[in-house]
């Protein structure tokens, strides 16, 4: 994993549409991690769990509450610096291993390909919130139709209501982010298939990288 960041933990966000199975692969992978001696935190978005989070995210999901994008994204980015500041920045000052559920790309996802909002006010307000700590790895769960991995839920949330042709752009913002990475730090798993076989992925892509980086941290001493 290549460093994002000057703390010794690693922050590894899993992303992908509605219906995806990221909070369920998280439980699976701080489980496995743990078993191999691992400290691990997991942490979500909007909703990461302090109080303040928890009434902006009943604010935010309500599909009867009316936001602007705008709005919407005030209230993301708050969360966020609740998050980063509170949670994730704290563990990798420790050495812990951070994952996340959801984070920024969503936020480039869902607010500026699904609902237009100009990019470059996001990337402002997110790298001031996340105190421009980025991801050491970003695991796309990907489904190729997002109707698909809106059958997996009861839909509710003011996100889930929105019509196919959103989710749709979403998918497209995703998979962009993924195309456009420099780093080599997205990795892309195919989420239609089983969940056992998403999470032996997922596991394998997280202890290869974990051991690779041991390995370069022993060839540079």
């Amino acid at each position: 994993m290549k460093p994002n960041h000057d703390y010794p933990g690693k922050f590894i966000i899993l992303e992908g549409c509605e219906g995806a199975g990221k909070t369920t692969l998280i439980k699976s992978l701080k489980l496995n991690m743990q078993n191999f001696g691992y400290k691990v935190v997991a942490t979500k978005e909007p909703d990461c769990g302090t109080p303040r989070c928890k009434q902006i995210c009943k604010d935010l999901l309500s599909p009867e509450k009316s936001l602007t994008v705008a709005e919407e994204l005030d209230l993301m980015i708050e969360c966020r610096k609740e998050n980063f500041g509170k949670i994730v920045i704290p563990a990798l000052k420790t050495g812990k291993f951070v994952l996340c559920d959801r984070s920024y790309p969503s936020t480039i996802a869902y607010q500026h390909y699904g609902a237009g909002f100009d990019l470059t006010e996001i990337l402002k307000a997110d790298a001031i919130a996340r105190q421009n700590v980025s991801a050491d790895l970003i695991l796309l769960l990907d489904i190729v139709d997002p109707v698909a991995g809106l059958k997996r839920k009861n839909i509710e949330s003011r996100f889930e209501k929105k019509d196919i042709e959103f989710h749709q752009r979403v998918r497209k913002g995703y998979l962009q982010q993924w195309y456009d990475d420099n780093d080599g730090n997205w990795r892309h798993i195919d989420a239609s298939s089983s969940r056992e076989n998403v999470r032996e992925k997922a596991l394998k892509i997280v202890f290869e990288t974990i051991l690779r980086e041991r390995k370069n941290n022993a060839s540079i001493r």
